[in-house]
């Protein structure tokens, strides 16, 4: 979580399964800056760490087990004159984000947890709306909108580095809010939620509806954050909060 309190940028980190929260104490020359966050798992040390792009030319790296920052010089100016950034994603150690700069281009920034560095990688050269970056079968993909006709998608796998193929298309008519493990969550017009497996074709009722989910969540209507399959049972309790 990121923030500004009291004209003051903080973060924190918070397990909603523990609801622990750890205040992160961001090093000097993040303060004025407006940072870019990644959040994963370094594989080798089983050590959790945070990742911050500040725009010029460094970054920091947080280490869960060493409670501290460091900061870092690198050479991958993507974020310079980014027009916009369309999702992230977080794959076996690996943090990307999918970005579009002039002329309509896409770049996949990654950075790897274990070695601590940044890596850019040519995105599809597709001149079509693009929704997000999302996971099909542990391999990065980006789900594209046909600006022609706003129903048609289609999903660009990356097969290598910079080497993109066009799994599938299919029309999909309502409202996508996110996307996990090779499959999209819906919302339909009677705000329910569902979810759609692109390798299966098979749609599955979430179980769970909320006035305001088939409206935009910029316009007075909701959002899905994150959404994993658990055997874990989340219960509510009388006061009505979430308890596990």
């Amino acid at each position: 979580m990121f923030g500004v309190i009291d004209h003051v940028h903080s973060c924190a980190l918070w397990n909603p399964a523990t609801r622990e929260v750890r205040l992160l104490h961001l090093p000097p020359p993040m303060i004025n800056d407006r940072p870019v966050f990644g959040l994963g798992v370094d594989l080798l040390t089983n050590d959790y760490k945070v990742v911050c792009y500040l725009c010029e030319n460094s970054a920091a790296v947080y280490s869960c087990s060493r409670d501290s920052w460091r900061i870092f010089k690198h050479r991958i100016p993507f974020f310079t004159g980014v027009k916009q950034t369309f999702g992230t994603a977080y794959s076996n150690g690996v943090y990307y984000w999918l970005l579009r700069g002039h002329h309509s281009y896409y770049t996949v920034l990654l950075f790897d947890f274990g070695s601590e560095m940044f890596e850019g990688i040519e995105g599809p050269h597709i001149h079509t709306y693009v929704f997000g970056l999302m996971l099909v079968d542990d391999s990065i993909a980006i789900l594209s909108l046909n600006d022609l006709n706003m129903s048609d998608y289609a999903i660009w796998v990356m097969i290598q580095p910079g080497v993109w193929s066009k799994l599938v298309t299919f029309q999909c008519f309502p409202f996508i809010k996110s996307c996990y493990d090779s499959s999209l969550i819906l919302a339909t017009r009677t705000s329910r939620l569902i979810s759609y497996n692109v390798r299966t074709n098979k749609l599955k009722d979430l179980a769970f509806q909320r006035s305001g989910l088939g409206n935009h969540a910029k316009a007075s209507g909701c959002g899905v954050f994150y959404y994993n399959e658990s055997l874990v049972t989340i219960k509510q309790r009388d006061d009505g909060e979430l308890d596990h």
